[in-house]
């Protein structure tokens, strides 16, 4: 061929810039047919190469094929990949990219469980300082192909909290204002992308209501596991601090937060996503936005005037039939 942009096929093709004056190159192209450059079939066959022959990949190779492929991807390019390729890289702590079967390696699409299994090696490759809008491009063509995200592929279990009598049930005012914190609910529900209908934010919100308080002594944990194509389950543990359990109407709150390193900021993001998922059961694509508005009403402290500007500020509001909903609950004090 005329040319290797990507200087990866010397060991696979003549490459006739390299060996003739460049003004003798436009005849092999027109008289003699030679390609000018090296196609998507040929990056192909060159990735499976490196498949059977390489266990690791240096960053310079593995970041010049996918940048050819994310500049030449198409319904011809997804079919290739999602046919022969086997394995993809998955990240590495140096310039060194491990291959690993597709079904081993994952997107990371959410970033505390990134963060809890870095040290695995098995997430998908991406070059350094990618731009945003080119590592979402790379992460849809990853997932075109067969890598999973690893918020789809996650086990998450709940381990045993201790018996009730190690638990200290308290008044729901020492975690949060309930009060202010359904209003907001029921202004998201009614004024979101979901327009919930009244009877049915209502009923969303019940379980909220009803729930008891409980403080636990001990850190309050939960384990996420990942199966392997060898058989082998990867499992971590984080500290979540609060758990909703559903069944029982029972909220576990950790009594100790305030000690930990950005404790505030923790409390308040693992408070905001149990919320929203004890909330949002059948619409759980909503529960990132609820999540994030639920949060910023947490570090504001519910404070009701700052709520209101708040809800004002996203365009949420609460209607006559929230209005009687909230006094038949909490009385006439004023929302």
């Amino acid at each position: 061929m005329i040319h290797d942009p990507d200087n990866l096929f010397a060991s696979k093709f003549y490459v006739l810039e390299d060996i003739y004056d460049k003004k003798i190159l436009p005849f092999f192209s027109s008289d003699m047919k030679v390609r000018n450059k090296p196609s998507v079939d040929d990056y192909v066959n060159l990735w499976n190469e490196w498949e059977s022959s390489v266990e690791q990949l240096s960053y310079d190779k593995c970041h010049k094929f996918w940048l050819f492929m994310l500049h030449h991807f198409s319904l011809h390019t997804e079919k290739k990949l999602s046919e022969r390729f086997l394995k993809l890289p998955a990240t590495s702590g140096n310039n060194e990219i491990f291959l690993q079967e597709k079904k081993d390696v994952f997107i990371p699409d959410n970033l505390h469980l990134k963060r809890l299994f870095e040290m695995e090696k098995f997430f998908v490759w991406y070059p350094q300082n990618l731009a945003p809008s080119s590592r979402s491009d790379l992460s849809d063509l990853y997932r075109k192909i067969g890598a999973r995200s690893v918020s789809e592929c996650i086990c998450t279990e709940y381990p045993l909290l201790p018996n009730v009598v190690e638990l200290k049930q308290i008044d729901a005012a020492n975690v949060c204002n309930v009060r202010v914190l359904v209003k907001l609910i029921l202004g998201f529900l009614a004024c979101s992308s979901l327009k919930m209908e009244p009877n049915k934010r209502h009923e969303a919100v019940k379980g909220l209501l009803n729930l008891s308080f409980f403080e636990a002594k001990d850190s309050i944990h939960v384990s996420y596991s990942v199966s392997l194509s060898s058989g082998n389950i990867l499992t971590k543990r984080a500290n979540r601090m609060v758990r909703w359990e559903s069944q029982s109407s029972k909220f576990f709150t950790q009594m100790n937060w305030h000690g930990e390193n950005a404790g505030l900021v923790k409390y308040a993001t693992y408070f905001s996503e149990v919320i929203s998922e004890g909330v949002l059961l059948e619409n759980h694509d909503h529960v990132a936005p609820l999540s994030e508005l639920i949060r910023l009403a947490f570090l504001l402290k519910f404070n009701d005037e700052a709520i209101a500007f708040l809800m004002d500020s996203k365009n949420l509001q609460i209607f006559s039939e929230d209005d009687d909903f909230l006094s038949s609950v909490f009385g006439s004090t004023s929302i």
